[in-house]
């Protein structure tokens, strides 16, 4: 179960290659069925094993006639000159032109009139002007018919039952937001199902198995730092299994919706433990930026899971003091302070190098780095001229299929999910192409010219010889151009350094003063209110002071002692719906988004997760534990200071994981 969704096909490629390595197991992931008919994605997923699913939204084709809104109720669609009753379907789709969105249908009254489950809305206000103004005026439409999922279902609850992994990516769709989307209920029923399906089949003496095996869900974050840009580095999180047991699948056979529901939100909690996830970009760039103030004194020495849990509990942090009107002042402060950085072309981490003391020294440094600079661009020059159609193509179409994406849906930001899959897409089909070309030029050259000579060897060698040479010669340039880039990336702040006459014209020691105040308020934040929010402040952050190798273990052994508490909690709230969760009723049950109603189908989750705490502190008494350490926590808990222990539970869990 991984989320975010941010990087389209890449996001599978990076776990199913990590899962390979260090478990030896493949995972066969649900795959769109259009994806799996294409020529090269469906090749590879089929190789992968991959699962297709049908959506709705892939089979829209174009309605007869134009329908029009009524002006008493918004989700009773009026048609003229329409077939209603002849080409759609009740639970099918019906959707406006240009990607403005599409809506299930209810109900079908006659050939010009049908119900709506939901009216068609947006979040985003210039698309439901277009909406209401295209559905006031009267406009084409397209129409999809109602999709079966039980045979996909059934084929989950097989390959789970074989004892085979599965990967789902429980939004439902990729996205570039900073927050999670709402979770379906597949991920739920598919579990759930699967042990039914298992004590069916031991009751009626087909199955192989005497008893019930429970099926594990695993929580997986994917934090990456530049998910769309070339090499960019991603730190994958491997939460707390959650097993689906036995009883878990009784209760669901009694009452689906009820276990669904219950699954779901104890899923949702432990995605939020693996993930970074912030309401907006702005206030996750502004964190980002306090957390490197926090920590720029001790930047190289802290690995990048810690990076991302000390984003995370700022967040946390600030999602809970954010009224405060020093916080407010601090954000705003911060913001003003990146918007210097970019005026100047730095990053934050360039500032402290920053000094005017020396200049001769500053100077020496310019001319050593820029010589190692071109030294190594040019060193890459013969690849980047191999390999240039690639990068130029690549982009270009990487872009237009970005456009493409962001205008088929309301939840995408600039779509920059789909433009390392597209780059990496397009690289796989030019780059051999391109070497098959280079490989020609040479070999017609060595033989038209008889450079070798009387020495003629076969051209078939001499062409795989220069195959070769032109791979490794973008392979070298990219390894080369890589540490140019480093070198180009220490010239900023060695030239503001070395140029900077006054103060009023690169402000220099302004910017490197106006750091350290922030610097400073920042610490004030954490400090004031670190402690009473995470039990843990003072050893957790101990070791961005600059610890020894001795301190740092000790925190991390620590931190494994502390012993289990509850998840932290989560308020978070999604539409309701009104779907059937048994098995009998699996042909409805989406498994991904509709387009641009992803929140359509959603379970309803506004039950607070205290509840289900609840729940399962009263499972563990009643078990009979006489753990006492157990014990004294669960009354903690229950006490006020319930979320920092929930916090700890997290933190014990993640070192464990990173172990």
């Amino acid at each position: 179960m991984i989320a975010p969704h941010h990087n389209q096909f890449v996001d599978g490629l990076v776990v199913m290659a990590k899962v390979k390595e260090h478990l030896g197991r493949r995972i066969a992931f649900l795959i769109a069925q259009k994806s799996y008919n294409r020529r090269i994605i469906g090749e590879a997923a089929k190789l992968c094993s991959a699962i297709p699913v049908e959506r709705a939204q892939d089979l829209l084709k174009k309605g007869t006639g134009k329908i029009f809104v009524d002006k008493e109720d918004d989700r009773v669609i009026r048609g003229s000159g329409t077939k209603f009753t002849s080409e759609c379907q009740v639970k099918g789709l019906i959707g406006l032109p240009n990607s403005l969105g599409n809506s299930s249908i209810q109900e079908i009254f006659d050939d010009e009139k049908l119900l709506l489950k939901k009216p068609f809305t947006s979040p985003r206000e210039e698309i439901q002007q277009r909406i209401d103004e295209k559905l006031h005026d009267g406009t084409e439409f397209k129409i999809a018919p109602h999709i079966d999922n039980h045979i996909v279902f059934q084929n989950v609850f097989t390959h789970l039952n074989d004892g085979k992994v599965l990967g789902i990516f429980p939004e439902g769709g990729s996205h570039d937001r900073p927050d999670l989307l709402p979770l379906k209920p597949g991920v739920a029923i598919m579990a759930l199902g699967a042990i039914a399906q298992q004590i069916e089949a031991i009751k009626n003496g087909k199955s192989e198995h005497e008893e019930v095996v429970p099926v594990s869900i695993v929580p997986v974050g994917l934090s990456y730092f530049h998910p769309h840009k070339f090499r960019s580095r991603v730190v994958i999180e491997f939460g707390k299994p959650i097993v689906v047991d036995e009883q878990m699948a009784e209760q669901y056979e009694m009452n689906s919706r009820e276990a669904v529901d219950k699954l779901l939100k104890t899923i949702t909690l432990g995605l939020k433990e693996v993930t970074m996830t912030c309401n907006d970009y702005e206030t996750l760039m502004v964190l980002q930026a306090a957390r490197r103030l926090y920590t720029s004194g001790n930047r190289d020495n802290i690995p990048l899971p810690m990076v991302i849990e000390m984003n995370r509990r700022l967040i946390k942090g600030y999602e809970k003091y954010k009224d405060q009107p020093d916080v407010k002042e601090l954000k705003e402060a911060v913001l003003d302070y990146n918007k210097k950085l970019r005026a100047l072309n730095l990053h934050d981490h360039q500032v402290e190098s920053l000094d005017r003391s020396n200049r001769l020294v500053n100077f020496w440094r310019f001319v050593t780095r820029f010589f190692k600079f071109s030294l190594f661009m040019g060193l890459s020059l013969p690849g980047i001229f191999l390999f240039s159609p690639v990068f130029i193509i690549s982009r270009r179409i990487s872009r237009k299929k970005a456009k493409e994406a962001l205008a088929a849906s309301v939840v995408k930001i600039k779509a920059k999910d789909v433009l390392s899959t597209w780059k990496i897409l397009v690289a796989m089909v030019l780059a051999p192409m391109l070497y098959i070309f280079w490989s020609v030029i040479g070999t017609i050259f060595i033989v038209k010219s008889k450079v070798l000579g009387d020495y003629q060897p076969s051209i078939w060698i001499i062409f795989i010889y220069f195959y070769g040479w032109a791979v490794l010669t973008t392979y070298a340039s990219l390894r080369m151009g890589e540490i140019g880039i480093d070198y180009y990336k220490s010239l900023a702040p060695l030239f503001l350094s070395m140029l900077s006459i006054s103060e009023d014209r690169f402000q220099i020691e302004k910017l490197k003063q106006t750091r350290e105040e922030l610097r400073e308020r920042v610490n004030l934040f954490c400090n004031k209110f670190g402690p009473g929010m995470f039990d843990d402040f003072e050893q957790f952050y101990k070791q961005y002071n600059g610890p020894t190798d001795e301190e740092e273990f000790d925190l991390i052994t620590l931190q494994k002692q502390q012993a289990q508490t509850q998840f932290s909690k989560l308020q978070r709230q999604t539409s309701a719906s009104s779907l059937d969760f048994n098995l009998l009723n699996l042909s409805d049950i989406p498994i991904f988004a509709a387009a641009d109603l992803e929140q359509a189908n959603d379970v309803n989750l506004t039950k607070e997760s205290e509840e289900i705490e609840r729940e399962e502190e009263l499972r563990e008494r009643h078990s009979g534990t006489n753990d006492e350490t157990v014990e004294e926590l669960n009354r903690e808990t229950e006490s006020t200071d319930g979320p920092k222990m929930r916090v700890r539970k997290a933190m014990k869990e993640k070192y464990s994981n990173l172990e």
